[in-house]
């Protein structure tokens, strides 16, 4: 092969592989043509977020959301922390002040009759959420704030919370069993997240790989990470960053925050 049929080979190569990669972004839903969306979020400002998780995932270049608790100890005690974290690029969530939830549901012997949401009204749950977020814009001066409902409880004193804080967040994450929200479903006040406690990497990973059959926006929560309570252990969740991290073409992970804004986007043009 001589020296310019050579070039024009080379040429036609990047040329093709250029087209596929442009093909493959361009139908793809999730910026750079990944298959799927992930996001990883953290329950109840724990240390173990602040000493576990948030190395590991600054280790793979990753960012999480942290669903914080406003009467949480750490807020108190390690306030510069979660002012760091956000400053690098981590998303602060509402999670309430006291997180109340129904103490009439099985297992719940642990709330506190004052944090029992069955006994709240709807205007004092809201106004609970309201005041959170201003402690959180006073933490790192953003507006715009998703929430995670505390124990997946979605009344307050027998009233649907979910109309209400419409108003008030652009969005509130949950749980069900396969951790997946479909693309075309517009309702982002019931995200969807996978419980990560107790879980092993390989339960961890099937998820997000389950996520790539319909290009699905794959959601985690977790408490504790190696320590505190409802735990996965650091190995388990340090295993399935790096499968993420060694992945960009098949995930694009984000915090729920930026997920819900591109839906957003997507959804608004293919209205129009």
């Amino acid at each position: 092969m001589s020296g310019l049929t050579t070039h024009i080979y080379t040429f036609t190569l990047c040329l093709l592989a250029a087209a596929a990669a442009h093909a493959a972004e361009k139908s793809s839903p999730w910026p750079g043509g990944a298959e799927a969306a992930v996001v990883l979020t953290y329950d109840d400002a724990l240390d173990s977020h602040l000493d576990v998780a948030m190395p590991q995932l600054a280790q793979f270049g990753l960012t999480g959301t942290f669903y914080l608790s406003g009467a949480r100890p750490s807020i108190r005690l390690r306030l510069e922390d979660w002012r760091k974290a956000a400053v690098a690029g981590h998303e602060l969530g509402n999670h309430t002040l006291y997180h109340p939830c129904s103490k009439s549901a099985a297992g719940r012997d642990w709330v506190k009759s004052w944090h029992d949401l069955d006994r709240y009204s709807l205007e004092q749950f809201i106004d609970e959420v309201q005041t959170t977020n201003s402690l959180l814009t006073a933490i790192d001066g953003e507006q715009a704030r998703s929430f995670a409902y505390p124990c997946g409880d979605m009344r307050a004193g027998g009233a649907d919370v979910v109309e209400a804080i419409k108003p008030v967040v652009v969005a509130a994450r949950f749980f069900s069993e396969d951790g997946l929200h479909a693309l075309g479903d517009p309702d982002f006040y019931r995200l969807e997240a996978y419980d990560g406690a107790g879980k092993s990497a390989q339960q961890l990973i099937a998820v997000v790989e389950a996520a790539r059959a319909n290009n699905s926006l794959a959601g985690f929560m977790f408490h504790g990470v190696g320590g505190d309570y409802l735990s996965v252990s650091a190995e388990a969740h340090q295993a399935l960053l790096e499968h993420l991290r060694a992945h960009p073409e098949r995930y694009w992970v984000t915090t729920v925050r930026e997920a819900v804004a591109h839906l957003e986007r997507a959804q608004h043009v293919q209205q129009e």
